[in-house]
């Protein structure tokens, strides 16, 4: 294993880090996912990167485990707090008390405020009594070692924070797709002392899904992943690439990637940007020149999820996939674009813009379409049975948010559980109504349960069993 430097934090980093978002929720494989993380481990990583939603909640337990057994060994921890989530210092002292207590640690090395998506965002995270304030004490108190973000704004928003020098690292997305608009940003945490870990290396899966697209980035027989990952790798300005690890096989292609990356020269360099295809559409730059909008629309980030559109081969599934992952937005959720030409007029690369907006509120009103039939099927305007939702899967968040968006609130006959301890007592979607456990079904009279985990369905039928009434209606979504 290859190790660099953490920034000025004086930790060395092992150059694959073991991110845990994709880590399966599934109890059987608990204890193989345990075994992964001692694997990592056992293969010299020493950077574990978690969040409190990665793995539906169940990757800090996994994390936790493994971290039991790792007694004495030399690893280093990431977590994070996200504004939304967490929005007092309070709520972030309360979450990183809580998160020690499941990973079995007595600090967490890198504390990251989660997901800058502005400077607007940004100054609310670090204003008096807000979640970097909460970070602070923490680290005052022994329970927080490093202070960092993970930023998805751009790199002149990047900028502007790393020149507060209010924080020690940054993890940010890196790749061959974006790595021209990333770059910068990249050097100047370097430069400014900061350690630098990288996300989305294969820009979310969407570089080894089109290995013919990104086959300029090959070298010496390998594959498009390992080539990508090298590529990320040979900036030297990089502490630790985090790699999203479902199954051995993702973690030894990784290590062994690494062990293979060269110094990337500058005539190689070149040679890797002049070979570049020229996609379909041009590519919106991220220069964030068209900002100001009368109505209010981030048009850089709108755009930016119209170039994962395009590179994906207009892939409409991994575009939802993406807004929601990197904006909070829902499929069916539209842009009240006024068609005033602001943006337009001050493009750099003379896109479109409009029309692009247009092809995505189709795109959003198909979906809008699906979610009202979804709602009418499983809560008709006519009477329909007291309704347990098991399991509050992304799918089941979209329908219910829609159900929000279309009739200002959740269904009125709704009851939601989780076979999750940690799950329990928590709100759903901002209404007054909690996760519960499965022990409660009867007594709140349940007629219908939906279990919205598809793929573990027959499962968890078996497991309900013995806490639903004879005749109780069990579906799936």
């Amino acid at each position: 294993m290859l190790y660099r430097p953490y920034g000025d934090t004086g930790k060395q980093v092992s150059l694959v880090g073991m991110g845990t978002a994709r880590l399966s929720a599934d109890p059987a494989l608990f204890s193989s996912n345990v075994e992964l993380v001692l694997k990592a481990a056992s293969m010299g990583v020493n950077y574990f990167d978690t969040a409190p939603t990665y793995a539906s909640g169940v990757a800090d337990k996994i994390l936790g485990e493994a971290f039991s057994e790792m007694k004495g060994q030399n690893f280093y921890v990431s977590s994070k707090s996200m504004l939304s989530m967490d929005p007092t210092a309070s709520d972030v002292l309360r979450r990183i008390e809580a998160a020690l207590k499941i990973l079995h640690v007595e600090k967490i090395t890198f504390f990251h405020m989660w997901s800058v998506l502005d400077v607007g965002q940004y100054r609310k995270i670090i204003a008096p009594g807000g979640p970097y304030e909460g970070a602070l004490r923490a680290k005052e108190e022994g329970l927080v070692e490093h202070i960092c973000f993970s930023a998805h704004c751009d790199g002149q928003e990047i900028a502007q924070i790393i020149n507060d020098r209010l924080f020690e690292g940054v993890t940010l997305g890196f790749n061959a797709i974006n790595y021209r608009h990333r770059l910068d940003g990249l050097k100047m945490a370097k430069g400014s002392g900061l350690g630098t870990a990288i996300m989305n290396p294969l820009a979310g899966g969407m570089i080894p899904a089109n290995p013919d697209y990104f086959r300029f980035l090959n070298r010496a027989g390998n594959s498009v992943v390992d080539s990508a990952i090298q590529f990320v790798a040979a900036h030297q300005e990089v502490s630790t690439i985090l790699i999203g690890v479902n199954n051995l096989r993702d973690l030894t292609e990784a290590v062994s990637a690494i062990s293979r990356t060269e110094h990337l020269s500058e005539s190689l360099w070149h040679e890797i940007v002049s070979a570049i295809p020229e996609p379909e559409e041009p590519l919106c730059t991220m220069c964030d020149y068209c900002r100001g909008c009368p109505a209010g629309l981030p048009v850089n980030q709108i755009m930016g999820t119209y170039n994962e559109y395009i590179l994906s081969s207009y892939d409409e599934k991994h575009f939802h996939e993406y807004r929601k992952m990197f904006y909070g937005q829902y499929p069916f959720e539209t842009l009240p674009c006024i068609k005033c030409g602001h943006c337009e007029r001050k493009c750099t690369q003379h896109l479109p813009i409009i029309s692009r907006i247009e092809k995505i509120n189709a795109i959003c009103n198909e979906e809008a379409a699906k979610q009202k039939a979804l709602l009418q099927r499983f809560f008709p305007d006519e009477s329909y049975p007291k309704t347990g939702i098991y399991g509050l899967s992304i799918d089941a968040e979209t329908m219910l948010k829609a159900h929000q968006n279309f009739f200002g609130g959740l269904p009125e006959q709704i009851e939601f559980f989780d076979s999750n301890p940690a799950k329990w007592g928590n709100c759903v979607l901002g209404s007054e109504k909690t996760i519960l456990p499965p022990s409660e079904i009867k007594a709140r009279k349940v007629k219908r349960i939906l279990i919205t985990a598809t793929k573990y369905a027959e499962e968890i039928t078996q497991f309900l069993k013995d806490y639903v009434e004879e005749g109780t209606e069990i579906d799936v979504l």
